[in-house]
């Protein structure tokens, strides 16, 4: 499903000069403005070196911007690009899974947030121990 996403969020995202995976570390930071890097590594539950490429080209491509004084530390913000990206991943987003969920009946729709929402729940569980 991660591939999935990835492909069409790219498709629409190109125009940007961002790639699909890269989504994920903008919204992480919109909802999280301020955090370091390994923050938004351990919110993604992905490797802290693919976090630093990943941020670091969003820092180089001006979507992201380390607000701290210290050169060593990370408190990173979106900017104005990274704000417009991030509106157009989340409008993006919430095409592609109403098309995915267009086939399920409302019923069937609630059952599967439901489970996500479990599921989530204890990723996150998870993540904290």
């Amino acid at each position: 499903m991660k591939q999935y996403l990835d492909k069409k969020m790219t498709f629409r995202l190109e125009s940007l000069g961002l790639q699909g995976s890269q989504g994920p570390y903008l919204l992480a930071i919109a909802r999280d403005s301020g955090a370091s890097m390994k923050e938004i590594a351990a919110h993604l539950m992905v490797d802290k070196s693919i976090t630093t490429r990943t941020v670091g080209t969003l820092i180089d491509t001006g979507f992201v911007l380390n607000d701290s004084g210290d050169a060593r530390r990370y408190s990173l913000v979106l900017t104005e690009k990274g704000e417009s990206a991030v509106a157009t991943i989340e409008e993006t987003f919430s095409e592609i899974w109403d098309n995915l969920l267009s086939d399920l009946t409302e019923e069937e729709q609630r059952a599967l947030e439901s489970a996500f929402a479990k599921i989530n729940a204890k990723l996150n569980e998870e993540v904290r121990d």
